[in-house]
This record gives structure tokens, sequence and C-alpha cells, in this order.
């Protein structure tokens, strides 16, 4: 069988755990969680996952929590539909890109309305 590489298993561990999460999960709590991208160790024995939460405010330390917990859950599905012999362990951290991203903006926005003034 041919190796896959790196890149495309992080971009299928990325989707295939996108559906999971949106299908599977069946908690709450992670209604607004999007997987924003995934690192994999060296080895491919491990990988962090990053997400990002739409919607309105959200406890993203509990969230982080959550999914944490669950990461045997989520592995176990993973195992499922990737094609590869071993899974990843999973680590979820939460991504503040989007959020740095968001704040810039309400402050160019700000500065914007000042220089009109």
């Amino acid at each position: 069988m041919p190796k896959i590489s790196k890149d495309r298993k992080r971009e299928q561990i990325k989707i295939k755990l996108s559906g999971i999460l949106t299908k599977s999960s069946g908690n709450p709590i992670f209604e607004g969680v999007t997987i924003v991208d995934v690192k994999l160790s060296p080895d491919s024995s491990q990988a962090i996952i990053f997400y990002s939460v739409f919607g309105p405010e959200k406890n993203t330390d509990k969230i982080t929590s959550a999914l944490n917990g669950a990461s045997g859950f989520f592995q176990s599905k993973l195992s499922k539909t990737l094609n590869s012999r071993n899974t990843p362990k999973l680590s979820f951290v939460f991504d503040k890109g989007f959020d740095h991203a968001n704040r810039i903006d309400q402050i160019l926005a700000k500065i914007g309305t000042l220089k009109e003034t």
C-alpha cells in the first residue's frame, strides 16, 4: 500500500474530524466548533487539532476540556474512516487567530470612524 503524504494525512484528518464533530458527537457544547488546522508529530503518532468557535461568546476553556475529554471517541471514529494503519492521538487547542483578526478589524473600523469625524 502506498504511503500517504503528511500533508494529505493532515487534510484527511481535518475533513473527517469535521464531519465526525458535526454528525456524530451529539454534544451541544460543540455547536459552532470548526476545525481550523491539524499539526502532526514527525512520526504521525500525535495530532494537535486547532479549532475555532463561531457564534455567541462561548467558554473556550470549557469547550477545549470537553473536546480533549472526548478525544478517545473522536480517535475511535476517525480510525474507522482514515485509510491509514495508525490513528494519531488527538489533542485539541483553541486557535486564537480568528479572535485576534476580529479584534484588529474592530480597532481599524474604530480608527476609520474617528478619521471621518
